[in-house]
């Protein structure tokens, strides 16, 4: 009877050692475990409270390094501070609040891919600011794991270069519509950067009616 009662007693005692034990762990691993996929996000239990540390990573969904680049800048457009620092603001600069301050005198970035090498991502990018004066620079953006890693731009100064001879110049997108070649995408014979307002790759889409 004894050996029974002290059995029942370990027994006990060994269940609310392993209560108490794993109740934190649990609660951090349901906080800290989602997983993204495409633009759902899906979480394993309603956290206790929202996550406000700007170093937990949301994974890119971008599928190339030159996807990442484009989504970290239409991030940073659209203001969204804590998705371009997880897309490799944290990388750039040294706090989450130099990397947003670094952001108040511009209105808009616009950047245009001109080559990309495997995880290297050449560029060229307008930052408009919020006096209507436009600051350009060029140089490359590094990316690896779908974040990007470093970056090497200087700020150029100088007109817009001309096309060579073999590539038609159009001032504006009513003469490439009238040559008959438009749309025009990045490399395309004719295309340029003042063409291409939004900086998506594709100067005088066609006209929505």
């Amino acid at each position: 009877m004894s050996r029974l009662v002290h059995g029942g007693v370990l027994l006990l005692m060994a269940g609310a050692i392993g209560v108490c034990g794993c109740g934190g762990s649990d609660s951090a691993r349901t906080q800290g475990t989602t997983t993204a996929t495409n633009t759902v996000t899906v979480t394993a239990e309603p956290p206790t409270s929202a996550p406000t540390s700007p170093q937990q990573a949301v994974p890119s969904t971008a599928s190339d390094a030159s996807s990442v680049v484009r989504e970290y800048f239409a991030a940073i457009n659209a203001q969204d501070y804590r998705r371009a620092w997880d897309l490799g603001g944290k990388n750039l600069s040294d706090s989450y609040e130099a990397f947003v301050k670094g952001f108040a005198g511009t209105a808009h970035d616009t950047v245009h891919i001109l080559h990309m090498d495997g995880d290297t991502v050449s560029v060229r990018l307008e930052a408009t600011q919020t006096d209507g004066s436009v600051r350009v620079f060029e140089g490359t953006y590094t990316v690896h794991g779908g974040t990007i890693i470093g970056a090497d731009l200087r700020e150029v100064t100088g007109p817009e270069p001309q096309p060579s001879e073999s590539s038609p110049y159009f001032e504006n997108c009513d003469e490439a519509r009238a040559a008959g070649v438009t749309p025009l995408h990045e490399g395309d014979p004719g295309y340029a950067p003042h063409l291409d307002r939004d900086g998506d790759g594709t100067a005088c889409e066609r006209r929505v009616p």
